[in-house]
């Protein structure tokens, strides 16, 4: 079974009542009443080396929500993670890409290394994503599933 990582917007307002009942995130994430949401499906490792973490190692870890955790990213790290996250062409994804190991363990790196448009795809949505967010003012929460 894949392992990916899903992204869903909401109110800053109701990230702040998460942090105080995790429990409301499950709820959220599963009546999906959040304003949007994307995904970057098993390309979330080899981004996350690529990028240095910008977009997936970010926001304040909640251990005791949905089955592997999450982490609430508040709209000012969402407009952070925008700006820096605009900062990268493809060019220099596919350039970070091809300059990885074959040797390395990250997750599923072979097939985004046969299929660079793959993870072109899959960084294109997270930069959209992030984007969207950071223009309507929306926090985030990110989580592996």
């Amino acid at each position: 079974m894949s392992m990916n990582l899903f992204f869903v917007a909401c109110t800053q307002n109701k990230l702040d009542e998460m942090k105080e009942n995790h429990k409301l995130i499950d709820k959220l994430v599963e009546s999906e009443s959040y304003a949007f949401a994307t995904d970057v499906e098993t390309a979330w490792d080899v981004l996350r080396s690529i990028l240095g973490g910008i977009g997936v190692e970010v926001g304040e870890s909640v251990d005791d929500a949905l089955f592997n955790g999450c982490f609430l990213i508040s709209s000012d790290e969402v407009k952070v993670q925008a700006e820096e996250l605009s900062k990268w062409s493809k060019e220099k994804v596919l350039k970070c890409l091809q300059s990885i190991s074959e040797d390395s363990d990250l997750y599923h790196l072979e097939v985004f290394q046969d299929e660079e448009e793959y993870l072109l795809e899959q960084f294109e949505k997270m930069v959209a994503f992030y984007k969207e967010a950071a223009e309507k003012s929306l926090g985030a929460i990110s989580y592996a599933a």
